[in-house]
């Protein structure tokens, strides 16, 4: 029997559907399903749109797929939007041979292999998650970006926002960044920067992060101070869940998200701020692959067995 297995990452800023039929690998690539930015319609037609695709490309039905995970930005936050999704996801897919969950889960899943440990998100947003060596599951952080989200790409954009006003009046001296955000928004006036960013999207805030990384390699000094509020926010996601959760050994900690295209600088910035049994590792795979591991698990084993093997 042919195997054809469904993962899907949604994520706040777009959504990678990922189809695996007999080892071979498709992918569509959509815009956010998140259903505090956008409506009921929309989401229906976005995922039939690009369900509809993606079976074209692999040249096969909808009901030839064996099992699907779909991984939702929000999901189990809002209790309100569930019914909805479910039915509408069933009525897409024409069957019940599908599972619904945070996307914080596939990005652990695809980080460690689904193996016991914690997967960190920094992305548009944040959040922790991970299940110990006894099962249990835990997520931490994941507020939303206007209570929470520290260390996300909105979290530093923001941040960058706030410091460019400190250059502009004379509080900081005017450093890269300064020169950086000017360019990216195209402010003829600083005090542009006021209606800017009251106007700018949530993505679009979290777009400024990406200064950070420049700003880095020429060691600008409020650069370097906002790396270790980075440093010290992820690191304090990560520390509570270790002591709040059972591992007989060591505690294996992954990471996915945009943010951590820093590279090494942050790894070791965060990892100096663990605890001695706390170990950062490169992922296994990125979320995408993290979906399809789990719709064969959830086939395979049992719906919500979420442990490889």
């Amino acid at each position: 029997m042919k195997e054809i297995y469904l993962g899907v990452d949604g994520g706040g800023t777009k959504t990678s559907y990922f189809l695996e039929k007999n080892g071979e690998k498709f992918e569509v690539i959509g815009k956010t399903l998140h259903l505090k930015q956008i409506s009921r319609e929309d989401f229906i037609k976005r995922f039939n749109l690009a369900i509809k695709s993606l079976c074209e490309k692999a040249d096969i039905n909808v009901t030839d797929i064996t099992y699907s995970f779909i991984a939702l930005p929000g999901f189990g936050q809002f209790p309100e939007d569930e019914d909805f999704i479910l039915t509408n996801l069933r009525k897409s897919l024409m069957t019940d041979d599908f599972s619904v969950d945070n996307d914080c889960v596939n990005g652990w899943a695809g980080s460690l292999n689904a193996q016991p440990g914690i997967n960190l998100v920094l992305g548009t947003g944040s959040i922790g998650f991970g299940i110990d060596d006894e099962g249990n599951k835990l997520s931490c952080g994941g507020w939303g970006y206007f209570v929470g989200d520290e260390g996300s790409g909105y979290y530093l954009g923001k941040k960058i926002i706030n410091i460019f006003s400190k250059m502009s009046d004379g509080r900081y001296e005017k450093t890269l960044i300064y020169d950086k955000v000017k360019e990216k928004l195209k402010l003829e006036d600083d005090y542009d920067i006021i209606t800017k960013s009251v106007n700018m999207s949530r993505d679009e805030i979290a777009s400024l992060s990406t200064i950070l990384g420049e700003a880095i390699e020429n060691k600008d000094k409020y650069a370097m101070a906002l790396l270790d509020d980075l440093a010290n926010e992820a690191s304090l996601i990560i520390n509570t869940m270790a002591c709040k959760m059972h591992f007989k050994d060591k505690v294996i900690v992954s990471y996915s998200g945009g943010i951590f295209n820093l590279g090494n600088i942050l790894i070791k910035a965060i990892q100096d701020k663990l605890n001695e049994n706390v170990i950062i590792v490169s992922p296994y795979a990125g979320p995408s692959e993290g979906a399809l591991i789990l719709a064969k698990n959830f086939y395979k084993f049992g719906k919500n067995h979420y442990i490889n093997g």
